[in-house]
């Protein structure tokens, strides 16, 4: 899905926006956009500017995927670092402390952030880069109150660079990249593709409408018509002008006189520092546009100077008629700060307590989106075997019905609740079916002529009645052995039973167990035995039990 992403340079003088539209393999220029800041008594700058800013926002209808702007020149400081190693780990460690030695600040009031310009085994080079967090909260505040949250607060002079690694400038030899605006020209060294240095001079447009009010003495917005209308530089000779002309020509050198100045002292510590001369110088911004300034810079610096042309390239989609070609380069390459391959300058003051929070609240979307649609797979299984699971259960209960009434008509007697469920009815059967089976085993046994064979040897074995009275309660018999419990008179009489007993050929191992008292001093007893012959190879495995007299 293409990309919106806007490159918004914020100046002194006027706002401007390049977008850029991104597609997984290309990207274009598709417009650009200018207002001019209209301060007024009733204003603070800062409002004018955030009135501006929603002023060209609306107007355009913008909308996009990423905002990128550059800090302002002025309220951001540069400083060459040599360090006596290579170590990245170690570099990001000392950089800031190292700093602390250069600048007139503490530095948890400052935010920061560099660039290796060169690095070896054994020593590195450091562009550091540094401003006020006072100014920077400011200016994220103008931002935020405008509706824009940046990924990237970045420094406008490092982001040219963006504009050589896309061939808008030969990217041979030492030359300089030079933005003049409203109050302040920034000026970026390259060699070839690579970032040397950076600075800003507080010398622009606005200084040289101010030099002119001075010199012919008219208020500063007259002498902003004139700059426009008569402003020009020129290095031959005036004497022949008018003197309104010579004033404003006299003016308008005299602040360029500066500004030469300037730019010859950072190339000779340029060149002092790395024993290579600039050799050319590109220019662009607002003030650029005075006519014959290229030409009074190639004089007095003694340099090839060109302007910027950003529209020559195949990106563009714009036309030469649509903007003034001086405007764009500065807003194009904040924008291309999102399309600039790895290894160029990525200086970001978006850290720290500055940190861009956006990439978190669309992790948490993403992650809101993520629950939603597991959520929607999880649901839809859920519902899905939900409907079967209620048809299911109406088609069991339905046969459960039909199995309890089958079983009802089967045994009339079952408890109905018992019945229920199909697992219900079926051990209710299986218990029925092992009732019935117990009851006819004991009845076979009862029934047995081998068992009635047994308790007739007992009772023909027993001591007569006279001599030993006996009652026996219980008579057990199964799988030859044979258990009787009874009750007598004396202990004596116990002892006769089991004497008589073991006379019978038939029983074997006769014992008798828990001989005890009565409540009534009667003598409980009981006797097991093995039974053997005939009668008990007959038996079949079962019990019988009964009382009787002897």
């Amino acid at each position: 899905m293409p990309q919106t992403i806007l490159g918004i340079d914020i100046g002194s003088y006027s706002i401007k926006i390049a977008q850029i539209q991104r597609s997984f393999k290309s990207f274009e220029l598709v417009k650009f956009f200018e207002r001019q800041i209209k301060y007024s008594e009733l204003l603070t700058p800062e409002e004018a500017t955030t009135a501006a800013l929603i002023g060209i926002i609306e107007d355009n209808a913008l909308t996009w995927d990423q905002a990128i702007v550059g800090l302002p020149g002025q309220f951001v400081s540069s400083r060459l670092i040599s360090l006596p190693f290579g170590n990245k780990k170690k570099i990001d460690q000392t950089v800031e402390f190292e700093l602390e030695n250069y600048i007139p600040f503490e530095l948890n009031d400052v935010t920061v952030d560099y660039h290796i310009v060169k690095l070896t085994k054994e020593l590195s080079k450091i562009l550091v880069m540094y401003a006020p967090k006072g100014q920077m909260v400011k200016y994220l505040t103008i931002l935020e109150n405008a509706g824009i949250d940046p990924k990237i607060v970045c420094v406008e002079g490092v982001e040219l660079v963006n504009l050589v690694n896309l061939g808008m400038v030969p990217p041979e030899g030492v030359f300089a990249l030079m933005d003049v605006g409203h109050r302040k020209t920034t000026v970026t060294i390259c060699k070839g593709k690579s970032l040397e240095y950076t600075r800003t001079i507080m010398v622009g447009g606005w200084h040289i409408t101010d030099a002119i009010a001075k010199k012919v003495g008219v208020p500063f917005e007259e002498a902003e018509k004139l700059k426009i209308e008569m402003g020009q530089v020129s290095v031959e000779d005036i004497e022949n002008l008018d003197d309104l002309s010579k004033n404003v020509f006299s003016a308008i050198k005299g602040v360029l006189d500066e500004l030469a100045l300037h730019l010859r002292q950072t190339f000779f510590s340029y060149q002092d520092d790395e024993g290579s001369p600039v050799s050319g110088i590109y220019l662009s911004g607002g003030t650029s546009r005075l006519p014959g300034l290229d030409r009074f810079l190639s004089i007095k610096l003694k340099q090839n100077v060109a302007f910027l042309d950003c529209l020559e390239f195949h990106f563009s989609r714009l036309s030469a008629s649509e903007v003034h070609l001086q405007l764009i380069p500065q807003a194009l390459a904040l924008g291309l700060r999102a399309v600039a391959p790895a290894g160029l300058p990525d200086i970001n003051f978006r850290r720290g307590e500055f940190a861009f929070k956006g990439d978190v609240k669309e992790i948490g979307g993403g992650i809101r989106r993520v629950g939603i649609a597991l959520g929607v797979i999880i649901i839809l299984p859920i519902c899905y075997f939900g409907m079967r699971y209620f048809s299911l259960s109406s088609r069991l209960s339905d046969l459960n019905k039909e199995i309890s009434t089958v079983v009802l008509q089967s045994i009339p007697d079952i408890n109905a609740k018992r019945i229920g469920t199909a697992q219900g009815s079926l051990n209710a059967v299986k218990d029925r079916k092992k009732d019935v089976a117990d009851r006819l085993a004991k009845l076979n046994v009862a029934l047995s002529s081998s068992s009635l064979d047994v308790l007739k040897e007992v009772s023909m074995s027993f001591p007569s009645r006279e001599d030993v009275k006996v009652d026996i309660e219980d008579f057990n018999y199964a799988g030859g052995k044979l258990k009787l419990s009874g009750r007598t008179t004396s202990f004596e009489a116990v002892d006769k039973i089991k004497a008589a007993l073991e006379k019978d050929a038939k029983f074997k191992n006769v014992t008798t167990g828990n001989v005890r008292k009565g409540v009534k001093e009667e003598i409980k007893f009981d006797i097991s035995m093995d039974v053997g012959g005939p009668a008990a190879a007959a038996a079949p495995m079962g019990a019988a039990g009964g009382t009787g007299n002897k």
